[in-house]
């Protein structure tokens, strides 16, 4: 960018063109003086340079002799006074500098802008968590960290293992044949700086076996389960580290006939009931299913004359990370949103101006409640969810479409809390094989601001959620309200449907047959400006092993990402939803 004042050359003359000077010698021959001139290097009077570092300006002059006089200014204070400026900053910003040259025959004067930026030094950004890793031995572990400046000179990698070098390509692969703690370290060095990121991996003869039970949601903590006396409630543990054989269920410490890996439990009388399921080698864990009294019925809350259609509350916005995560243009963040209450009430004020809230990357959710409960109705469809999705204006087809899965919930205990059970809707990819029931993402904070948020899942893959420059320019995709250095989003990933033209590099994301947010299949109900209008039925609710669950209502509805993948340019692919509505008490 030029700056404001362009190079001029200031001359004190009357006239427009180069001063002539005359004099008469005695022998009156007429001698003409010209007055200097200055020529700078710098087509656009612009110069860069970085703190610390130092720059050196040297015009070309003419018409200056011995006795010419240099001034260099900066804001009217001579920072130099020699031909040749040499000079270093140790403040970012922008400085506008003056040149002046005099000699007896007149003065001229250049004006130019000198730009101090910040050291470019590399920033280490590495999937690993605070804990650090338990590997193990024999077994490879490949290390890909993010690194950001790798352009600047100078640049190179550093690996070592117990203060000892072992490598110096950007990935590194370890693997230890004994067990024990290793001290492993990468150093990325450039000609402004370095950085060091060190962790601890722990190896061991064999990753340790887990069993646990999923919680409802991000920040609801109790493993709790609740339900009505004759429903059954589905206990799937999560094996960790362990492919099981054989499963041994238990209630109150008696034996059950089964021995699945899935246990419908249907208590028959209210009270609480400790289940426990034991596995090969007796790995076990155990939960609390809790039977409440009352009947279905009895929680059900009607709506009123003055009840909304629409979701009154926002209970948890937990996006993964994503372009429009602390966006504040297209995204409509403010930067305020720094706390999971204030996050959760941004989202609700955006659906309720009908704007839209996107959910980030694959796991990315939003959950909402109405002021009533959303009945299951005679007609098609019981509620509606709007997205921006649409179809390619030229073929009719592909377009952009970005799935979201849908959950249901009962408010079972009467907290008023989506602290109860979720049931997703089946939709069109249930249970086919490209179809993923148990998928789950582990997203790491960057180290620093505008680059690459790394992801592991529970396939042994890894990628990125790519920071996108020319389009964004907010520091972090991470949501700011998420205080831990990395978090897990789990659920049901659908097969990606991104492809490329070749030809043209446009991008389509096509359409699934139905059941899904933001997404233009044979379930939608009403075309909306910029986007459409899904419909669901409550009828579609299933258990965990996708067998039916009959409910008569809901209370709270779960959105989340459903697709983990990008398209080049477009960024990730990132459900965004803009309403919820109960179709029972709205226009359809």
């Amino acid at each position: 960018m030029k700056p404001s004042v362009i190079m001029k050359s200031i001359v004190p003359a009357f006239l427009a063109g180069t001063i002539l000077l005359f004099s008469c010698t005695k022998d009156d021959v007429i001698e003409v003086k010209a007055a200097p001139e200055i020529e700078i290097d710098s087509e656009t009077g612009v110069y860069t340079t970085k703190v610390g570092r130092e720059i050196k300006i040297a015009p070309v002059y003419k018409n200056c002799g011995a006795e010419a006089i240099y001034q260099w200014k900066i804001d009217s204070k001579t920072i130099a006074t020699t031909p040749v400026l040499t000079y270093t900053w140790d403040v970012t910003g922008k400085y506008y500098i003056t040149i002046v040259v005099s000699t007896n025959d007149g003065h001229a004067l250049e004006e130019l802008l000198v730009e101090v930026v910040d050291l470019a030094k590399p920033v280490i950004s590495l999937p690993v968590g605070d804990e650090g890793l338990t590997i193990a031995k024999n077994t490879d572990y490949v290390l890909t960290p993010e690194i950001s400046n790798s352009n600047i000179e100078g640049f190179g990698v550093t690996w070592s293992v117990n203060s000892v070098e072992v490598g110096h390509e950007l990935t590194y692969t370890f693997n230890a044949a004994e067990t024990g703690e290793y001290r492993v370290s990468v150093t990325a060095c450039n000609i402004d700086g370095s950085d060091t990121r060190e962790f601890l991996i722990t190896v061991v003869n064999k990753l340790p076996e887990k069993l646990s039970f999923p919680t409802p949601g991000y920040s609801f903590e109790s493993t709790d389960r609740y339900t009505f006396a004759g429903r059954s409630v589905c206990l799937k543990p999560i094996a960790n580290g362990i492919a099981p054989t054989q499963w041994s269920w238990t209630v109150n410490g008696v034996k059950q006939q089964c021995s699945e890996p899935v246990f419908m439990f249907t208590p028959d009388v209210a009270g609480d009931y400790q289940v426990t399921v034991t596995v090969d080698n007796g790995v076990s864990a155990s939960v609390k299913v809790v039977c409440v009294s009352g009947s279905e019925e009895s929680r059900y809350r009607a709506a009123t004359a003055s009840s909304l259609a629409t979701c009154n509350k926002v209970f948890e916005w937990i996006p993964a990370p994503g372009q429009f995560i602390g966006e504040t243009r297209t995204g409509g963040m403010t930067g305020n949103e720094t706390t999971l209450e204030s996050a959760n009430e941004w989202a609700r004020k955006r659906l309720a101006d009908n704007n839209f809230v996107s959910l980030g990357g694959f796991g990315g959710y939003i959950v909402v409640g109405f002021d009533h409960s959303i009945a299951k109705g005679s007609a098609e469809y019981d509620f509606a969810v709007s997205g921006n999705a649409f179809f390619n204006a030229l073929t009719g087809d592909g377009g952009s479409n970005e799935p979201g899965i849908v959950y249901v919930m009962q408010d079972v205990n009467g907290n008023g809390l989506p602290d109860d059970e979720w049931y997703e809707l089946r939709g069109s990819e249930t249970g086919k094989p490209e179809t993923i029931h148990d998928y789950a993402v582990t997203y790491y904070r960057p180290s620093a601001p505008r680059m690459n948020v790394q992801w592991t899942d529970n396939l042994g893959a890894s990628g990125t959620i790519d920071y996108l420059a020319d389009y964004h320019t907010q520091n972090y995709y991470y949501p700011a309200w998420i205080t831990d250095e990395s978090y897990t989003l789990s659920g049901t990933r659908l097969e990606s449907r991104v492809t490329m033209d070749s030809s043209t590099g446009y991008w389509e994301l096509w359409k699934y047959d139905r059941g899904y947010v933001d997404n233009m299949g044979s379930d939608v109900v009403k075309a909306i400006s910029g986007g459409q209008r899904n419909g669901f039925k409550i009828a579609n609710a299933m258990y965990a092993n996708q067998t039916a669950v009959n409910l008569k209502y809901i209370d709270f509805i779960k959105v989340q990402t459903g697709v983990n993948a990008k398209a080049g340019w477009l960024g990730e692919v990132s459900t965004e939803v803009i309403g919820f509505e109960d179709l029972n008490m709205s226009e359809r």
